[in-house]
């Protein structure tokens, strides 16, 4: 693992440095001034924050060792420790990547295009609608765990913006994003002529601007979702809006994911997913219901079963669980390649990679949800099983193109065998409990949409049809964070001020917790 320091919030808003020394001065002079990026191409600058949206210190942190064990996805190979469910001092690496990374390249786009002659201009109207949707997706993603941010005046320092920028409410970040996104498609389809390619400084869609304008539609939905208990009216407007669009994501080819190639997520570095556990509660489930996602998932141990691994610490602490940790290859572990798919089985992998951003499935269980609320839309049945057949679909697709070993493709009678599963076809008596789960095994490799769909659904639970073990140490029962633990910045900082005021209004919620730090509150969306 590479060390690190953690950059102080402080810094994060470009050019947000008052230095007296000459070097110093010059660094802000730069920063501030515009010029220094005239020989810039906005496309370049699209490019370099598509590439950061996937971090790997965020996966080594965030990820392997949070996320996928609050979410019951996997254990550490001795099982959970007392104070898993704790988020550590590194945890919400999004915030950093934000406002060091994909913020400033993708605001650096967007000014590029708009400081160029006016005649010019509506060339790059393409290429400014994908950084608009890009930078609008990131900053929902960043406020969805921290609650207010800096937006609507961040990144600005070096176009004559503010050194010192306010910090949204998070209804007014989700608010601004839907309305960017809305007015990025808009754009996309009214500007379709002589315009500069962004081809394959587009690592997403290669340039495909009908692609795009599906995924902006499915943006909004996805950003819109997160309003249902505090304004279910607006939600429904929004989807109604969405759904009269005549370009809607359908099938497994539209999903908003980063592809890469193999020496992308390296599996020596961080992104490493050696030495993980399957947990238990998905396995056993998978299992009992013949899910063909099951092998792609995870790898049979040593006897070519699939066993999982306690995710309540008192319960690895039982005696015959215990002594299974001892031996080797007891319990199944995650199917490397899918992770990283240059993991060595023996010999070096060439496959490709995937990083999945908003999936065709995820729209189907969207969709399905909305209509089985009556929020909005109809058909969730035929939603819910379209969502189920893409995820197997587009898992089956990753496991070959990882070149994951000695695999063995998904057949259609598999899948229409496990759609007639008791507890995995569709009952409207148990509609959202069901969408939530089946969401929840496609969000395998998004855990971070797990939790959000978690936090909003209740689902899964130690009742549900896939039960979830009842997390306890010593007796006690573990709660699971809910937001990002947030810390003061220091005094000296130039956002003191503005940081301080954003804690106070988020602190006046009394669902917000006992104060910043405390990462089992809630941020605005997350109503009880």
């Amino acid at each position: 693992m590479k060390n690190i320091k953690k950059i102080s919030v402080g810094l994060l808003m470009g050019a947000t440095v008052l230095a007296t020394s000459c070097k110093k001065q010059a660094f802000v002079d730069a920063n501030i001034a515009p010029n220094t990026l005239y020989e810039v191409n906005p496309q370049d600058q699209f490019l370099k924050a598509s590439i950061a949206t996937q971090n790997d210190f965020e996966y080594y942190y965030d990820v392997y060792r949070k996320l996928n064990y609050w979410m019951q996805y996997t254990t550490p190979s001795a099982g959970n420790g007392a104070n898993f469910n704790l988020p550590s001092a590194q945890f919400n690496y999004r915030y950093g990547n934000f406002y060091n990374n994909i913020g400033n390249a993708l605001i650096d786009a967007i000014k590029i295009i708009e400081s160029k002659p006016a005649d010019e201009q509506p060339s790059y109207a393409q290429i400014k609608a994908l950084s608009e949707i890009l930078l609008a997706y990131y900053a929902f993603y960043t406020s969805d765990i921290n609650g207010s941010i800096p937006f609507s005046e961040a990144f600005q320092a070096r176009y004559g913006g503010t050194l010192t920028p306010k910090f949204d409410t998070q209804e007014q970040v989700f608010d601004q994003v839907d309305n960017m996104v809305k007015a990025a498609v808009a754009s996309l389809k009214s500007n379709t002529s002589n315009q500069v390619a962004v081809g394959n400084n587009d690592p997403f869609f290669n340039g495909n601007i009908t692609s795009w304008i599906k995924t902006g539609n499915a943006l909004r939905l996805k950003v819109g979702l997160r309003l249902m208990k505090r304004n279910p009216t607006k939600l429904a407007a929004i989807a109604n809006e969405v759904f009269a669009e005549p370009d809607q994501m359908s099938a497994i080819g539209d999903s908003w994911m980063l592809k890469t190639g193999p020496s992308y997520a390296n599996a020596t570095g961080n992104w490493n997913p050696s030495g993980f556990l399957a947990g238990k509660p998905v396995v056993d489930f998978m299992k009992s219901k013949d899910d063909p996602r099951l092998r792609i998932f995870y790898r049979p141990n040593k006897d070519q079963d699939y066993v999982g691994s306690w995710t309540s610490p008192d319960d690895t602490k039982i005696p015959a669980n215990a002594a299974l940790y001892q031996e080797d290859s007891s319990f199944s572990e995650l199917q490397h390649r899918i992770f990283t798919p240059n993991h060595s089985y023996g010999t070096a992998g060439d496959g490709s990679a995937f990083f999945p951003m908003l999936t065709y499935a995820e729209y189907c269980f969207i969709r399905a949800d909305l209509a089985a609320r009556g929020i909005a839309g109809s058909n969730a049945e035929t939603w819910y099983k379209n969502g189920i057949m893409a995820s197997i679909d587009l898992y089956n697709q990753q496991a070959k193109l990882a070149k994951v070993p000695e695999y063995v493709e998904v057949t259609a009678a598999e899948k229409d065998a496990y759609y007639e599963e008791v507890g995995v076809k569709y009952d409207p008596a148990k509609a959202t409990e069901l969408i939530a789960i089946q969401a929840y095994l496609d969000f395998y490799r998004n855990p971070m949409e797990a939790w959000a769909w978690w936090k909003r659904t209740g689902f899964p639970n130690t009742t549900s049809v896939l039960a979830w073990s009842d997390l306890k140490s010593n007796g006690s029962t573990l709660p699971l964070p809910r937001r990002a633990s947030l810390s003061p910045l220091p005094t000296t900082s130039m956002l003191f001020e503005n940081q301080a005021a954003a804690f106070q209004q988020m602190g006046s919620d009394p669902e917000y917790g006992s104060g910043p730090g405390d990462a089992f509150g809630r941020v605005w969306w997350d109503k009880q």
